[in-house]
């Protein structure tokens, strides 16, 4: 069976109409249509039904596209090891650290790399959404990350919990503050973390403000925490709502406050697919994980709470 029409289908599978995965695929309608063509008639059963003017798999469809998937990771995965023997660069270890747990990780980094001497560090640093698509994809091995929102097929070790916390340059205010109400940040721009991808802790700050009615003045959202808090350093006007461990190492500039009001605190887990081999990864990692370090502050603890994170 041809791998190209496979990647097609699936393709026109996950946009739910041709046209929209011909943009994907940078390629012209007219041809894609006639590659879905061919892959019904070499399988003898249609794999979509039209709904308006959107595609929907039929039952012989979506068992095709759960195949067709496992397919192309597996291929995909072979063809990493295949270049990886044909280098001769040894084993790696694909790594995915998501923003909100940056400095946590940074701060055990020595500790992960004793436990792999052997190993070649391979890093990617991204929202835990897209790193949850690259685990089930198999393009990373082990994942420190928040909560993946669907669980199937994979094994998640929670590790630690943070606060979310205000941070507010010193100028903004009051000396004698030391907790900020739903009221107080309604009255500022705010610098908030959202999740590219599924409901989190951003969905959860403005329902609040809507429960309250209040209007939020969001200035900016984004999935990146450093680069939060940079604009604070810089010296935007505006107030941060993050989790606390990323907040060591601000300059006198900021202050960290407390929220006078419940909000989920981001809960920072190990994640990896369910293979015996990533498991045995996860094990060594979360040994390493166990030293605390002074990046540690701001963390409650294993106890963690069932609301969701960005």
């Amino acid at each position: 069976m041809d791998l190209k029409r496979m990647r097609y289908f699936c393709t026109i599978a996950e946009q739910g109409q041709v046209s929209r995965a011909a943009r994907v695929l940078h390629m012209a309608q007219p041809p894609l249509s006639q590659r879905l063509r061919e892959l019904e008639e070499e399988l003898g059963t249609p794999l979509f039904e039209r709904r308006g003017r959107s595609l929907a798999l039929t039952e012989a469809g979506a068992l095709f596209y759960r195949r067709a998937r496992d397919i192309l990771r597996a291929v995909e995965a072979t063809r990493e090891e295949v270049m990886r023997a044909a280098s001769r660069t040894g084993p790696e270890l694909r790594i995915g650290v998501s923003p909100t747990c940056r400095r946590l990780w940074l701060s055990r980094f020595d500790a992960l790399q004793r436990a792999f001497p052997a190993h070649r560090l391979g890093v990617v640093v991204a929202d835990s959404s897209y790193l949850e698509q690259l685990l089930r994809a198999g393009q990373l091995d082990v994942a420190f990350m928040l909560p993946p929102q669907q669980t199937e097929n994979m094994r998640v070790h929670e590790l630690v919990a943070s606060r979310t916390v205000a941070v507010a340059p010193r100028s903004l205010v009051a000396p004698g503050i030391e907790r900020l109400s739903l009221a107080e940040l309604a009255r500022h721009p705010l610098l908030v973390l959202r999740r590219s991808v599924g409901i989190g802790s951003y969905e959860w700050l403005m329902r609040r403000f809507q429960a309250e009615g209040l209007t939020a003045e969001v200035a900016l959202y984004g999935s990146d925490v450093e680069l939060l808090l940079d604009l604070l350093e810089q010296g935007f006007a505006g107030i941060a709502v993050v989790p606390e461990s990323e907040t060591v190492g601000l300059s006198d500039a900021c202050r960290v406050l407390g929220i006078a009001f419940e909000l989920p605190d981001y809960r920072v887990s190990l994640v990896c697919r369910e293979r015996a081999e990533d498991a045995a990864r996860a094990a060594q990692l979360l040994a390493a994980w166990s030293c605390r370090t002074d990046a540690d502050e701001g963390i409650i603890g294993s106890e963690l709470p069932p609301d969701p994170a960005p």
